[in-house]
């Protein structure tokens, strides 16, 4: 288990890390800071305002590793954020016997706390929190699944068809006006993103427009007629009501799950980090794989979030930080936390109804 997956688990069970460090914690005060004396791991103050800038390590059964976690705490005594601070060293205790010795040396030497962890047990605790994460709202919903469909207003080019015809039932052909062909997987991933989004129902080889595919496609945007590019169009306020309606339906289309996923993402991750790069870190790979109970490689998963993120964006759901790293801050905008709840009463709702207890019938 690496480093990263431990210290997420670690900070996302506060009852278990105060336990570990001995330390009443009261808040978390950061993670992951980068200063002039190297990358903190992670501060949490107590209640009588008293920080513990922790240097978190696995297993240092390896010479190296055990120079560079010394040196490191010994730099971070450069760094205080408050009149109280403490420096921890926090380390697995599966580290053989000898080498636990030359660390509680080291710590009373130089002034520093020496704490532990089981990684054994953090193992376990990591499977428990990804269940709870994903499962503490209600039901437990199907795995998000990747489209190359990076924005919501494509649905433009798959309803504009209608607009022109002015006709309720199109057949695949005359759907695909815009397209090469009805055939091709393009047209099949618009296909997908307008049944999802409830414009229009399939009824054999005809495709009807629906209650909310007429209200979308009478809020064209007024450039609509004159667009080279209908994707590049954007969606009218009046438009994205009509999507967040049907988003909030309770209705679980696949593209409406990938939007509740994503939102789970934000709230597992705080909204830390978003890569902005195809190539991120293995480690948040498999922080997100293992809370969307996916197996997904880099590149799929930068689409997914990326994609993902878009689509909140475009319904006003989450704003994005850009940042010269790899990783973009995001957060929910009010609506978005309005969403977000209803989400999770539709799904505790859904899970009543089915767990609903008879015995005072009987």
């Amino acid at each position: 288990m690496n480093e990263s997956l431990v210290q997420w688990t670690l900070l996302n069970n506060i009852d278990y890390l105060s336990e570990a460090l001995n330390f009443e914690i009261a808040s978390k005060r950061g993670q992951e800071i980068t200063t002039d004396y190297g990358r903190i791991d992670f501060i949490v103050e107590d209640y009588q305002k008293t920080q513990l800038i922790v240097e978190l390590e696995t297993i240092l059964n390896n010479k190296n590793k055990l120079d560079y976690c010394f040196n490191q705490i010994l730099n971070y005594r450069n760094i205080s954020f408050s009149d109280k601070t403490g420096y921890c060293i926090l380390y697995a205790s599966e580290t053989k016997q000898k080498v636990k010795k030359i660390i509680d040396d080291f710590g009373e030497d130089n002034d520093i706390l020496v704490r532990s962890y089981s990684i054994n047990e953090v193992k376990n605790l990591y499977i428990e929190t990804v269940e709870r994460l994903s499962l503490s709202f209600g039901l437990a919903l199907p795995k998000p699944k990747n489209y190359t469909i990076s924005y919501l207003r494509w649905l433009n080019k798959i309803m504009k068809p209608f607009y022109d015809c002015s006709k309720d039932t199109l057949t695949a052909d005359e759907l695909a006006y815009y397209f090469t062909s009805s055939q091709t997987t393009n047209f099949r991933c618009y296909l997908r993103l307008a049944l999802d989004f409830e414009m229009i129902e399939s009824q054999g080889n005809f495709y009807v427009i629906t209650e909310n595919g007429r209200d979308y496609i009478n809020n064209f945007n007024i450039n609509i007629e004159a667009a080279s590019n209908l994707p590049s169009v954007d969606m009218t306020n009046e438009q994205k009501k009509v999507l967040l309606r049907v988003v909030t339906n309770g209705n679980w289309t696949t593209h409406k799950v990938n939007i509740y996923w994503f939102l789970r993402f934000i709230e597992v991750t705080n909204g830390e980090w978003l890569p902005n790069i195809r190539d991120f870190e293995d480690s948040r790979l498999d922080i997100v794989n293992g809370l969307f109970g996916v197996s997904y490689k880099n590149r799929t998963m930068y689409e997914f979030l990326n994609f993902a993120c878009n689509w909140c964006m475009e319904l006003g759901l989450v704003e994005r930080i850009k940042s010269a790293s790899n990783y973009d801050r995001i957060y929910l905008t009010p609506l978005g936390i309005e969403i977000n709840n209803i989400f999770s009463l539709d799904l505790q709702l859904k899970k009543t109804r089915l767990n609903l207890n008879f015995k005072y019938l009987e």
